[in-house]
């Protein structure tokens, strides 16, 4: 039978501590299990914490970022399949807050989808839309350079539906019936879609005082937006973001390019 968990009515963070006399070693362990488990759920629940928005682009350590909060228990909403950026543009046709129906997470990172089809929807370009509806949100504007985070986009694919750019192709034919549509085209538009972020991104905030920047080729970079982060009230333990699906030959380059006087 399963062990019940203390509910949150009996025990919080502050006035349960457990008692080790004449306790076996796996009692210890399970009553730590059971505070590590108040606390993490204690945390989730904190509604006094800001939302977090991650709106730089997809393959920028997004799913590092996720996995910063998720490990300290923080509930942090990545990608889904597509799942986030489909419920924002089905919100944003029916008048609604963009996160209803997701609106119990603290964290979102990757608000994107490319379907097999070709059709695709960048939901981080509704930062403006997302700072009116949640006040007091923080957002993180991930960044790292440019040709590198293209050879990713060009080299970016998934079991089910194969490399990401050839998605790509296929939406800007359905767009540009007449064109043939190649790399070079896509590159193109990814060029122009960076710059026009980042000019609306530096425009929209200017001024404001709720958008951390990080570079993640910047050990420095990420370390100050985590010390950032615990201003704002994140008890955060890590002092860097975790590697998430960087390659090892990935990890070298970068510390590489962090340690760079350049």
């Amino acid at each position: 039978m399963a062990r019940a968990h203390p509910s949150l009515n009996q025990i919080t963070e502050k006035n349960w501590k457990p008692t080790h006399g004449g306790l076996s070693s796996s009692k210890i362990g399970d009553q730590m299990h059971d505070k590590l488990l108040i606390t993490n759920l204690l945390r989730m629940q904190d509604t006094s914490l800001p939302k977090v928005f991650v709106i730089g682009h997809h393959k920028i350590a997004t799913r590092s970022i996720h996995q910063l909060f998720k490990v300290d228990g923080y509930k942090s909403i990545h990608w889904k399949g597509g799942h986030i950026a489909e419920t924002m543009l089905h919100n944003m046709r029916m008048s609604q807050p963009l996160l209803q129906g997701i609106d119990n997470a603290l964290v979102y990172s990757d608000m994107e989808y490319v379907h097999d089809d070709g059709e695709f929807f960048y939901g981080h370009r509704l930062f403006p839309i997302l700072d009116l509806q949640y006040p007091g949100s923080i957002f993180i504007f991930n960044t790292r350079n440019l040709e590198s985070w293209i050879k990713s986009q060009l080299a970016h694919k998934s079991k089910k539906s194969g490399l990401y750019v050839r998605r790509i192709r296929k939406g800007l034919r359905t767009t540009f019936p007449d064109r043939k549509i190649n790399n070079n085209d896509v590159i193109k538009m990814w060029r122009r879609t960076w710059q026009q972020h980042e000019d609306e991104v530096n425009r929209y905030f200017s001024g404001k005082n709720n958008l951390l920047r990080v570079d993640i080729e910047s050990t420095e970079s990420k370390k100050q937006l985590i010390t950032s982060l615990r201003h704002y009230g994140y008890q955060l333990t890590s002092d860097d973001l975790p590697y998430v699906g960087a390659t090892p030959k990935k990890r070298k380059i970068s510390d590489r390019q962090s340690k760079s006087p350049n």
